[in-house]
């Protein structure tokens, strides 16, 4: 049986790679130790395996400990940053007790300057006012600083936090999380939890003026004291039930968001599917229900709003006009002075202000608290395919019990089924999307870590096309491959019209999807892309089903010479791939009919039918 070739001279190592005494005929598996090597003894043969990074896959990242309560996420967002959210949080409770003391400082100079008819203790004074201004504005900006830059950092976290757990769960997310939910998630959700720990600064700089204000108005007067803090008690008694009302539209209005905004993903996607089948109308229909629902739900959401807006600006107005009246009161019978009278005024009007940005900061809590409930969600999904194996190092023939296909290493081997579909799902089985009794040698797939197969068999379909640079798609990099094995790539692929129109540079962009490419030019990449990974197991499907027969007789010979003893499976019935097969698989309704060399199962008719009509096209 063949041995996976490897390179030398410094290239990148075939993984695993045995010498020929260690591959067991049979198959088998051995246990996997600590390291990217592993050594070990059966008998007198030495079984050395060695396995490098693939560079198509995603660095793996441990799952982080994400709470799954919405309050809890929000706090967990906010302890990642605790250095700047505490700074933000000091720096603004100087400021705000800056801002309160200011009034205070001119209500001094009003008593004992105009008042007192004499300017001696207008110097001390006047440093004192100068040193509250630059506290409150300079420290002010500091703290805001601070606070910004944990709120862009807690945006990036939970964006982060996204593409891991995608990546984690994989297909899991499939019908569970729409893609314009995905959208929905990304900016809008993560905008909104991470604007929460900037609004609770600000909530908190608010309290902090709240409580000063409060004592300062309580050492001038007990009445003033009590005023002010019974008006900020209603204030929060009154704007509570219109905050709970609001975050009910909030949440009805966020689910209809979420709706639309998938329909629209989807027929984005499938317009011109959508209208080749008559479907355009129907579609309509649906979209233009989902759309009213949204706008009955952004109304719901409006009302309460506009109630909240509306007391944030009234309730304040209505605290300083009642704490003027009682200092006004106490005044005109000498029980307070005139500066004390200016003072609290002014001080009542800072609280009146910041409990209105108290309000603010409670409908962004909300908010966030929305959109933590969905991202929860989301990271409440698992992947549809159970990581318990513990085993690597596996080797021998892959083997799909349920199609009775066997993909024997070291060999190009092409499966012919008149249907895609169950071949497709057998590759699916063998790489192991799905759950199945399908093994590599002895050992169950099941059996093995999933980053062990998924580092070591590549599966190829209609892979998407990320906008990014030809180099970036083929993983050119310090961490990837070097250019050369990039340009072999595409070579081997028949892309190198694909190069040039890129401006024959590998800094050339693709767009989103690779639409700046045709149909043939997309597959071409794709087949590039799996020829640069280099994995031990190649699994593709149709990879040339979109090119011209000569263009596929030349990539099905440069293929099966670049894979020249590694394990290669393709999905097709075209002859080109055929004449170039070691094993030929011929699956009918799923299941193996036979196997062989394509002159010896041409000698059966329905067979030869089957690559005949194949031919003819």
């Amino acid at each position: 049986m063949p041995v996976p070739r490897g390179e030398t001279s410094g290239g990148r190592t075939g993984a695993p790679v045995r010498p020929p005494s260690a591959v067991d005929p049979a198959g088998g598996i051995t246990p996997a130790p600590a390291g990217n090597a592993l050594a070990g003894r059966q008998g007198t043969c030495l079984i050395l395996t060695v396995v490098n990074p693939n560079p198509l896959r995603p660095p793996i990242v441990s799952p982080p400990d994400i709470p799954a309560d919405p309050w809890r996420y929000l706090l967990y967002v906010a302890r990642a940053h605790t250095g700047l959210v505490a700074l933000g949080f000091g720096l603004l409770s100087v400021s705000g007790t800056a801002w309160v003391l200011l009034p205070w400082a001119i209500s001094k100079v009003i008593d004992e300057v105009l008042v007192a008819g004499t300017t001696e203790p207008l110097l001390p004074w006047s440093i004192v006012l100068g040193v509250v201004a630059i506290a409150s504005s300079w420290v002010f900006v500091a703290g805001y600083r601070a606070l910004f830059m944990a709120e862009s950092h807690a945006r990036v976290r939970t964006v982060q936090n996204l593409t891991d757990h995608l990546n984690r769960a994989g297909t899991g997310v499939r019908g569970a999380i729409s893609p314009g939910e995905m959208v929905n998630l990304s900016t809008e959700d993560a905008h909104k939890t991470g604007s929460f720990i900037f609004q609770l600064g600000f909530g908190w700089m608010g309290l902090v003026m709240t409580t000063v204000g409060t004592v300062l108005l309580w050492r001038a007067n007990a009445a003033l004291g009590v005023t002010a803090l019974a008006g900020v008690v209603l204030i929060g008694f009154v704007v509570g039930p219109v905050l709970g009302r609001l975050q009910h539209h909030q949440i009805a209005y966020r689910s209809s968001v979420a709706t639309l905004t998938g329909q629209a993903s989807d027929v984005v996607g499938g317009l011109r599917v959508l209208r080749g089948v008559g479907g355009e109308a129907q579609f309509l229909q649906r979209y233009r229900a989902a759309s009213t629902d949204l706008r009955d739900a952004g109304y719901g959401v409006a009302r309460a709003d506009s109630w909240v807006q509306g007391l944030r600006s009234s309730l304040p107005l209505a605290l300083i006009a009642a704490v003027t009246w009682v200092g006004a009161r106490l005044a005109l019978t000498g029980t307070i002075s005139v500066g004390e009278l200016s003072a609290a005024f002014g001080v009542t009007a800072l609280v009146a202000q910041h409990s209105g940005a108290m309000i603010g900061m409670a409908q962004s809590v909300i908010a966030a608290q929305v959109a933590s409930r969905r991202l929860t969600a989301f990271f409440a999904t698992r992947s549809d395919l159970a990581d318990d194996g513990t085993a690597a190092g596996a080797h021998g023939p892959l083997r799909d019990p349920a199609s009775g296909m066997t993909v024997v290493p070291g060999l190009l081997t092409v499966v012919v089924s008149a249907e895609a579909k169950p071949a497709e799902a057998a590759m699916e089985r063998l790489a192991r999307y799905r759950d199945s009794e399908a093994a590599w040698g002895e050992a169950p797939l099941a059996s093995l870590t999933l980053d062990e197969v998924r580092e070591r068999v590549l599966l190829l379909r209609d892979d998407y096309l990320f906008a990014q640079s030809l180099g970036e798609t083929l993983r050119v990099g310090s961490e990837g491959i070097d250019e050369a094995r990039a340009l072999a790539a595409i070579e081997a692929a028949c892309a190198a019209d694909v190069h040039s129109s890129l401006g024959s540079t590998l800094d050339g962009e693709i767009t989103n999807g690779g639409r700046n490419l045709s149909g043939g030019q997309r597959q071409r990449l794709r087949l590039a892309r799996a020829l640069a990974a280099d994995a031990e197991v190649l699994l593709a499907v149709e990879p040339t089903s979109a090119v011209d027969a000569h263009t596929e007789s030349l990539i099905a010979g440069r293929v099966a010479a670049a894979r020249a003893g590694r394990t290669t499976a393709v999905v097709t019935a075209s002859p080109l791939w055929l004449g170039r097969a070691d094993v030929v698989v011929w699956m009918v309704d799923g299941k193996v009919r036979a196997a062989g060399t394509h002159a010896e199962l041409s000698l059966q008719d329905e067979y030869r039918a089957l690559t005949s009509r194949q031919e003819a096209r």
